[in-house]
């Protein structure tokens, strides 16, 4: 997983984990101050300490936010944190006394609020730590080498790859660097050609590249970047800030590296990562429960009907280029490898079956790859996955087209909807289709092609 993705939803689990901390540290309060027996009784109006935990909530959520303690180059820089955490409570419990102060109408036992209040310090130092012993982890997502080629200029390239290399807090393996010049010298790492760059980042299954440039180069970035367009894998710019170059919201902070992505890469964000994944999971289980009869009619009548496996499965590229197996029932009698992977089908094609003629009519075909969505090799919705062979062909003759790898592929996407479906549509306007997807992505939009896809797309004239 890719430094940038694995950093944000390790935050994002941070900020979860802080935001719980005061309702179930005031709530553990108020159960040790009433119903333990040890403190004398006394009556209490609950509604008072919902609102006290409501509000305490809420300020401590601020508090967090504006000190960075669910940042990971926070918790990582701390010694102990103590005296970070002790800062938090001490001014969450200031602002939220000073609150209730001109708010009469409440009373509070002092022993439930310093209770409250130790237990939020006691379980932050501890929720504290134990993200700083995942990030230390030897082991876990969090401690597997990201693979990185480092581009560069002017011995820019070697200098960044021994930073990083030398950083504590996330492991980093530079397997080669990649002079964008010719004249250069001497390194400890293999050293490339730039031509060579789509080759490399293949051979060592790179998973980011990043661009080393001294800041009187970055004028020259956009011609610089051209034969980086083919990639498959994200690619960044280490920046020098102090040169006065700033662009916000495409800047990220790599434990104080600042780093500029040329391309938007919605797989960087916790939406992407969580709340796609879970509608991803959630719908295709939905799809495989409730069309069980139909696929299990499909699969004896293509048993039935001709020789072979029911399923078939294609080597495809996805995210970041990965290759993968995608499944399909089988519509075709029964090829060689070498024609099926290097053959569109084309429309009255002798090698599909009767019976795969209507189910790739009628897009069943495509069901089984609800099963890729639930290994995690495909989404639902996104850019249509290619063959191997047309990929490394298109990627030849359309310079952006491996863009559209920089997200998972999916069942159904913008392209399908708008018309461009089958091997007769022209790949620019797929692709450009594609990287307006990848551009926009958001749950809803993610529902409102799946709608067109159900109103419009099942049954399609280019599906044959």
């Amino acid at each position: 997983m890719p430094t940038r993705r694995t950093l944000n939803l390790l935050e994002f689990c941070l900020s979860v984990t802080y935001f719980v901390i005061p309702p179930v540290a005031f709530t553990t309060a108020k159960y040790l101050r009433f119903a333990t027996g040890y403190f004398p009784p006394t009556t209490t109006d609950g509604s008072s300490y919902v609102l006290w935990v409501v509000v305490v909530s809420s300020v401590w959520a601020v508090i967090v936010e504006r000190c960075r303690l669910h940042r990971a180059e926070t918790i990582m820089g701390f010694h102990t944190g103590v005296w970070a955490v002790a800062r938090a409570v001490f001014y969450t419990m200031t602002i939220a006394f000073a609150l209730f102060f001109f708010y009469r109408q409440t009373a509070f036992s002092r022993v439930f609020a310093v209770t409250g209040g130790a237990l939020t310090f006691a379980l932050s130092l501890l929720t504290l730590h134990a993200f700083r012993a995942v990030l230390r982890s030897r082991r876990g997502p969090f401690r597997v080498p990201l693979r990185l080629a480092i581009v560069g200029v002017e011995g820019y390239e070697t200098r960044l790859a021994a930073r990083l290399e030398a950083s504590a807090m996330v492991p980093v393996k530079v397997e080669c660097v990649i002079p964008m010049e010719t004249g250069k010298g001497e390194s400890r790492w293999p050293a490339f050609d730039y031509g060579r760059i789509e080759e490399v980042v293949d051979q060592y299954r790179c998973q980011e590249v990043l661009v080393a440039l001294p800041p009187s180069r970055l004028g020259e970035l956009q011609q610089l970047l051209q034969p980086l367009r083919r990639l498959c894998v994200p690619v960044r710019v280490a920046l020098d800030m102090d040169e006065g170059v700033f662009v916000p919201e495409r800047i990220f902070n790599f434990h104080g590296l600042p780093l500029l992505d040329i391309r938007p890469y919605p797989v960087d964000t916790v939406s992407y990562i969580v709340g796609k994944r879970i509608f991803d999971v959630v719908f295709s289980l939905a799809a495989l429960i409730l069309a069980a009869p139909v696929l299990a009619l499909v699969a004896l009548l293509i048993k039935a009907t001709s020789d072979g496996p029911v399923l078939f499965s294609q080597e495809r590229l996805g995210l970041n280029g990965q290759r993968f197996k995608m499944l399909k029932f089988r519509t075709m009698y029964v090829q060689d490898a070498n024609s099926s992977n290097t053959q569109h089908t084309s429309r009255d094609d002798p090698r599909v079956t009767p019976i795969g003629r209507f189910l790739r009519r009628t897009s069943l075909d495509e069901f089984p790859q609800f099963f890729n969505v639930l290994k995690g090799d495909m989404s639902v919705v996104g850019p249509r996955p290619e063959l191997t062979f047309f990929a490394q062909k298109f990627r030849r003759e359309i310079p952006t087209y491996m863009a559209r790898h920089n997200m998972k592929c999916g069942i159904t996407g913008l392209a399908q909807i708008t018309g461009f479906r089958g091997s007769d549509t022209p790949i620019p306007a797929r692709v450009e289709q594609d990287l307006q997807y990848l551009q926009n992505w958001s749950l809803g939009f993610d529902l409102r092609i799946i709608a067109m896809t159900v109103i419009s797309g099942l049954i399609n004239r280019n599906a044959y």
